[in-house]
């Protein structure tokens, strides 16, 4: 009798002990405070592209929103570039398990996805992201960076590096993202 006493104690204890850890599926789809962060930046902003080639930056609007109960930052643009109607959707986000951000870019101007994958900086706010495209053209693979920093409230910018076959990297485009105030 004693014996399944102290069993059934040993149970409870253990169930106890086991409840107050966190549960790794509790922890993956709770947002965080990087989450709370990209909170910040929804609204409405302006988004200055600069690119190599170009004289003057381009304008376009750019709405931001929190999708999927707060986990992800979705950016959806629309305007004219070089004389043609432009659309974008980014949607960034960040995994709690393994604290990496991720980033996928979808436009009108072609059919494939920019996935992007990288480390996140807390004490700088920023982030590098890694991934590949095909060149329309050659068909080959280029490399691409982007560095995703948070400069303020009201701004954020991304940085975009290509780098193909055996060239070297080289900074191909800037995004500005500001803010718009009624």
């Amino acid at each position: 009798m004693i014996k399944k006493i102290i069993l059934l104690i040993l149970l409870i204890q253990s169930s106890i002990m086991g409840a107050q850890e966190k549960d790794p599926w509790t922890v993956y789809m709770t947002p965080s405070s990087i989450h709370e962060l990209f909170s910040k930046y929804e609204g409405e902003f302006q988004m200055e592209i600069e690119m190599n080639g170009l004289s003057e930056p381009i304008l376009i609007s750019s709405s931001h929103k929190m999708v999927l109960g707060g986990r992800f930052l979705e950016l959806k643009q629309k305007g004219k570039m070089m004389g043609m109607d432009y659309e974008s959707v980014y949607t960034i986000g960040y995994n709690t398990i393994d604290s990496t951000i991720s980033m996928t870019t979808i436009t009108n101007m072609g059919t494939g996805t920019l996935s992007l994958n990288g480390e996140w900086n807390e004490n700088t706010n920023t982030a590098t992201l890694y991934g590949k495209l095909t060149n329309p053209v050659s068909k080959k693979t280029i490399n691409i960076k982007q560095i995703l920093e948070f400069i303020d409230n009201d701004t954020f910018v991304i940085q975009s590096f290509d780098q193909e076959e055996d060239k070297p990297e080289k900074k191909t485009v800037e995004y500005k993202f500001v803010r718009l105030y009624k």
